[in-house]
């Protein structure tokens, strides 16, 4: 009986024969194609396979490289809005809180009326 493991490593050789093999043919763009949708689906075996074969630690570490990552992702976010929010109170005559313009901006991407002028939110800076 085979397992999971011995059913990936077989279906990773047959795309890898699959893939030498396509170099007999001639360069077409349906060739090159089917190479990249090959390769594609060699990366996705590759990548079952090591997800099957980790050890508790390198889940661990992998788990906490993408909680470091996504981290970063929203404070660069979080960063930027707030930069964006500064430069419209400090450039357009708003009186409104950071904070309040803060709502405004929420309102804003929801496509509601706000007391802020389209102008301020398509370019802060004038």
């Amino acid at each position: 009986m085979l397992t999971n493991l011995d059913k990936l490593r077989k279906q990773l050789e047959a795309v890898k024969g699959e893939i030498k093999r396509l170099s007999d043919f001639r360069d077409t763009q349906l060739r090159r194609k089917f190479e990249r949708q090959l390769e594609g689906e060699k990366s996705v075996i590759l990548y079952r396979i090591s997800k099957i074969t980790a050890t508790k630690e390198e889940k661990e570490e992998l788990r906490s490289y993408r909680w470091e990552i996504a981290n970063k992702n929203r404070s660069e976010k979080m960063k930027r809005t707030w930069r964006f929010l500064k430069a419209i109170e400090k450039n357009y005559p708003v009186k409104l809180s950071l904070r309040e313009l803060r709502t405004a901006l929420r309102k804003h991407r929801k496509g509601l009326e706000t007391d802020v002028p389209d102008v301020a939110w398509r370019n802060p800076s004038p």
